[in-house]
């Protein structure tokens, strides 16, 4: 019926994790860290080809990231822009941004990337736009602050995704704590927000689909 969902787990994830899995240097990453204690933080590649195709999609010269990590999503949408097209990625912690410069190297986008170690906060009010695309992936609690600043930097008609809106499942589980209660109370907020037309679509592990109005 329309209404049904279907779960995508057993062999049907198998068959998108099949069709969506990288090659070249992102496969070889994906590879490298399948085993290491942060694993899950990494951008699935079913959210991966996501970001890439709207960068795509929206012919994008200008991405803002918040939330780099080792830097798969942004290696993601950086091999998607054009020669001359720029990212800024925000990150706070030195150490991931170690990791993510190295592998910016390896996939031959560090010349197109910025990486901005600060508070994220801190950077996005020294940025200026306008941006065609902006992804959050950060401390869950500050994705409101996040998501107001993208309302400044992102050309009308521009898309803001934000990750994890899931929340492994705890946003339907109350009661809500931790990240859950302030995932929930983002998606809420945003999906009400005069100022954007916003979804939320059933990637990875739910994000929010938000396109500034004109």
């Amino acid at each position: 019926m329309a209404l049904a969902r279907e779960p995508v787990t057993g062999a049907l994830g198998q068959w998108l994790d099949a069709h969506v899995m990288p090659d070249g240097v992102l496969a070889e990453m994906y590879d490298e860290f399948a085993d290491h204690p942060t694993a899950n933080m990494m951008t699935h590649p079913d959210l991966g080809r996501f970001l890439a195709v709207q960068v795509a999609a929206t012919r994008a010269a200008r991405v803002v990231e918040v939330g780099t990590f080792v830097g798969t999503s942004a290696i993601w949408m950086a091999l998607a822009l054009p020669a001359d097209g720029r990212l800024d990625a925000l990150d706070i912690s030195e150490e991931n941004s170690a990791t993510a410069r190295e592998w910016f190297l390896k996939a031959g986008v560090a010349d197109q990337i910025t990486l901005h170690v600060a508070p994220a906060s801190e950077t996005l009010a020294a940025l200026d736009g306008p941006y065609d695309l902006a992804y959050i992936d950060a401390d869950k609690p500050g994705y409101p602050g996040y998501f107001d600043a993208m309302a400044r930097l992102v050309r009308p008609g521009g898309v803001v995704i934000a990750d994890n809106i899931f929340s492994g499942g705890q946003v339907a589980e109350p009661p809500l704590e931790g990240n859950a209660r302030a995932l929930n109370a983002f998606a809420s907020s945003a999906m009400a927000d005069p100022r954007f037309d916003t979804t939320i679509l059933t990637v990875g592990d739910g994000i929010s689909f938000s396109v500034l109005r004109g």
